[in-house]
């Protein structure tokens, strides 16, 4: 197989047409010029150059390998600048992926960042709650993904795995503004026993959390409304439609100042088990030098989130 100085050796004889203003060029003796060239035509078993005492002039076979080895070594050269700028963290590719209300309200912070600071930086995002987001990042598929544990409804994670800590968001009893208990600064879970529920799929941890909380209310909820758009249950709740729990990150806008104009009252459970961490997790192995950064902006973007109502919701059972 060619070697780049083979290579380069060639290119340099066609240029100067000889072999001492070639080696000159190198820094090589004539004869090591002369040996790689010798190598090269035997290797090949074609002339690459017509040798006479004063000159060398190149071939057919040798000017076509010396107009392709410009070009690989011109290809070879761009390899190495590129592969320095990866080690230099100025270019490479960044694969992040959220569920949906931290890519919601979290993610653009990270990929306005990048663009900002890194245009050469190749961002990808995908969407996907952990059970989807977690297994990519294992896999590789995902360098980092934003996910997301109830207090209640605690995970074991696989190892090879990294969480970092972003958020610990709190839960709150989405009420109708014009519901009897939607004035009252403390409210008892207990008397939410015969409301019409709102709720995700069965199968989701805020389903499985909704059921712990209201059991440490003493009931169990008669949900009516299904969805997995985050954005519905917060509209059915406007609407008068029933009541609902959600997370910090899960509520689409900042509730107004009069709870009349907005349609919907938020009441923050006091419960300290009852929130909802968000983290970032990545492979304790990836050597991604792109995630410290990710990482310092997602922080960033929680850290600017606006405050929420302080009303409380109590779940003491009676």
């Amino acid at each position: 197989m060619l070697t780049p100085p083979q290579l380069q050796a060639i290119c340099e004889v066609v240029a100067a047409g000889s072999f001492r203003t070639a080696a000159q060029r190198l820094g090589y003796t004539p004869s090591a010029v002369s040996q790689q060239i010798s190598t090269v035509e035997r290797a090949l078993g074609v002339p690459l150059f017509e040798r006479s005492p004063r000159s060398v002039r190149p071939t057919p076979a040798g000017l076509q390998l010396a107009r392709r080895a410009g070009r690989l070594l011109a290809d070879l050269s761009a390899t190495e600048n590129e592969m320095r700028a990866y080690a230099a963290a100025e270019r490479g590719r960044l694969r992040l992926g959220s569920f949906w209300s931290a890519g919601f309200r979290l993610v653009p912070t990270v990929l306005t960042g990048f663009l900002r600071d890194r245009p050469e930086v190749e961002v990808r995002y995908e969407e996907g709650d952990p059970q989807v987001t977690v297994p990519a990042v294992l896999e590789g598929r995902l360098d980092l993904a934003v996910i997301f544990e109830y207090g209640v409804v605690p995970h074991s994670w696989p190892e090879g795995l990294e969480h970092t800590l972003v958020l610990e968001e709190p839960l709150y009893l989405l009420l109708p503004a014009g519901h009897p208990l939607a004035g009252r600064p403390h409210i008892r879970l207990a008397e939410l026993r015969n409301e019409r529920w709102i709720s995700y799929h069965e199968d989701t941890d805020a389903a499985r959390c909704l059921r712990h909380i209201c059991a440490a209310g003493g009931f169990l909820p008669e949900v009516l409304f299904r969805t997995n758009d985050y954005n519905l249950p917060y509209e059915l709740v406007r609407q008068g439609l029933g009541v609902a729990i959600a997370p910090e990150l899960a509520v689409p806008e900042p509730p107004a100042a009069a709870p009349d104009t907005s349609g919907t009252r938020l009441v923050r459970l006091t419960d300290p088990t009852h929130t909802r961490r968000v983290y970032a997790t990545r492979r304790t192995t990836d050597p991604n030098p792109f995630l410290p950064q990710a990482l310092t902006l997602l922080h960033t973007a929680a850290a600017g989130l606006p405050e929420r109502p302080e009303g409380e919701c109590h779940t003491a059972t009676g």
